[in-house]
């Protein structure tokens, strides 16, 4: 069962064509739910672990709700105590799923949607991407804002800090390199609640062979 649906992908990352029609409740194209099965478990592996995403998975009922008070907090939101540059600061982690409609989940599966489709999208505002009468443009700019948007959402850290990690730290998780509220320093912060957490950290944009950071302050 997926923690977000079709509702999710607005603004920003609106799919065009994401409905059958107008039907209330919305009825979603079995592509897009495909999707979001997919992707959805692919990034969450990735950022908890396959013990931990297993885990969570399980500790959902029929309905999709979880059961216990850290999975609560982890798939809608908690509030958190951030150590960051010696100062303690409260921040509210906005979970996977949440009224406002923003996940990083959804920007994930947009990135991936997209890039799946390409030759079958173009970019044209909120407008229907198959139209005879839409100038096509290229989506990757849609693709790599999206991919920002996640990054800021799963946790960033900096290329020079993993190489770090990677060569001389071994398993040791990295410390907190910034004041967001992203799921990174919200696991972080509760790694006694979360003991089967292992952590995947997310890539840059590769250019010329070489990662670039898009996110000065995240730095």
């Amino acid at each position: 069962m997926s923690l977000i649906d079709g509702s999710y992908f607005t603004g920003s990352i609106l799919i065009p064509n994401l409905t059958y029609g107008a039907v209330s409740p919305a009825v979603y194209g079995s592509d897009i739910l495909q999707a979001i099965v997919q992707y959805e478990a692919d990034i969450l592996t990735q950022l908890l672990g396959y013990s931990l995403y297993k885990l969570l998975l399980a500790d959902l009922d029929g309905d999709g709700n979880p059961q216990t008070e850290r999975f609560t907090n982890l798939i809608d939101g908690a509030e958190f105590t951030n150590d960051y540059i010696g100062t303690d600061q409260t921040l509210k982690w906005n979970g996977f799923r949440n009224t406002a409609k923003i996940s990083l989940i959804a920007y994930y599966v947009f990135y991936k949607y997209v890039e799946r489709n390409a030759n079958q999208m173009s970019v044209v505002g909120n407008t229907d991407l198959k139209s005879e009468d839409s100038d096509k443009v290229s989506p990757i700019r849609k693709m790599t804002d999206a991919f920002y948007e996640m990054r800021k959402l799963y946790g960033i850290i900096p290329p020079y800090i993993r190489f770090w990690h990677d060569s001389v730290l071994g398993s040791e998780l990295p410390s907190v390199y910034n004041d967001l509220s992203s799921a990174y320093n919200f696991l972080f912060a509760n790694k006694v609640t979360y003991p089967e957490w292992v952590f995947t950290p997310q890539k840059g944009v590769i250019f010329l062979g070489y990662e670039l950071s898009i996110i000065p302050a995240c730095i």
